[in-house]
């Protein structure tokens, strides 16, 4: 059986030490830290801002910062580290009291998220994990690992635990990308008739699924499912599928239960989408670095449950998104 790439960066999936994060008071003026934390401000660093799932997690926690009376910033790293790493350094230098990161590598940030620390600055990871948590002060999000398997679950009891499997992956060494493939792999493991035929990154983005799978169907090879780590990539990949006339015979699985990928299962062009909670991380992750500065304790992980979404069930969660 072909094993799937779980990427470069498999210490994203060390598990966290459960307890909790003590908050300690802001840096005072004239160490050699830096300058004084500004108390009343909280920044947001986001791997991208491209899609309709960094867009909901940055307007919530942008909605829960100021509703906290903070001021607030975003950046976009654009998928590119050392970009993030590089805005997180100048944050910290112009004196942000929290940061809350959405962090584009397991590994590439680390430092930088060791230095803000070090000056003083609240951190919170959102959304994916840092191959060092103790460099943070604490996570929320979703398990990554369990959302790869609950995803893959879902596909091995609609084909009976057997068929032909192509997967569509997010950018090689991200946690969403890791932890996800790890969790691919529990169930494809667990599964002897499954067979992975084709895998490759397409980075969450549509249109490089869409060209993926375009080159797959045309390879001739039998694919009975794709399985995408998100819902963007699934509906490229159902586009593709749909352009020659496959719908229906090829299922298709997502995650991150957007109003795209859920409209999607509605219309039959997905089987099922995966959520994970994401205007809740938000919320939570704003809270969580707001409750830092403001003295309180604050949980060293938070994880979001994962929710399953199919025909029978899409149209209430759509609803509750367009509201």
């Amino acid at each position: 059986m072909r094993k799937l790439f779980i990427g470069v960066a498999t210490t994203a999936v060390i598990a966290l030490a459960a307890g909790c994060t003590p908050a300690t008071s802001a840096q005072p003026a004239g160490t050699a830290s830096g300058p004084a934390r500004d108390t009343k401000s909280i920044s947001l660093f986001m791997t991208h801002m491209s899609n309709e799932f960094t867009i909901t997690l940055s307007s919530a926690v942008e909605a829960q910062v100021a509703a906290r009376g903070y001021q607030y910033k975003v950046y976009d790293a654009a998928q590119d580290a050392a970009k993030q790493q590089t805005q997180i350094e100048q944050a910290v230098s112009l004196g942000v009291g929290a940061i809350v990161i959405e962090p584009v590598s397991v590994d590439g940030i680390v430092p930088a998220v060791r230095a803000a620390k070090a000056a003083g600055v609240k951190v919170v990871i959102v959304n994916q994990k840092i191959s060092d948590p103790s460099a943070a002060n604490a996570y929320v999000g979703a398990d990554n690992v369990a959302t790869g398997k609950a995803v893959m679950d879902q596909a091995s009891a609609d084909l009976g635990g057997k068929g032909d499997l192509a997967l569509l992956l997010g950018p090689m060494g991200s946690d969403g990308q890791v932890g996800r493939s790890e969790g691919f792999q529990k169930v494809i493991d667990a599964n002897a008739g499954f067979k992975v035929v084709f895998q490759d990154a397409a980075n969450w983005e549509t249109e490089p699924a869409l060209s993926l799978v375009e080159n797959w169907l045309n390879s001739g090879k039998n694919i009975d499912a794709i399985i995408s780590q998100n819902d963007g990539m699934a509906v490229g990949a159902a586009k593709a599928v749909s352009d020659k006339k496959l719908t229906g015979k090829i299922k298709i699985y997502g995650v991150d239960a957007t109003s795209e990928g859920l409209q999607a299962v509605l219309d039959g062009k997905l089987a099922a989408t995966i959520g994970q909670g994401t205007a809740q991380q938000g919320t939570l992750a704003a809270d969580a670095a707001a409750d830092l500065l403001e003295g309180k304790t604050v949980e060293a992980e938070t994880i979001v449950p994962n929710d399953v979404y199919t025909k029978a069930n899409a149209q209430a969660a759509l609803d509750a998104l367009k509201k």
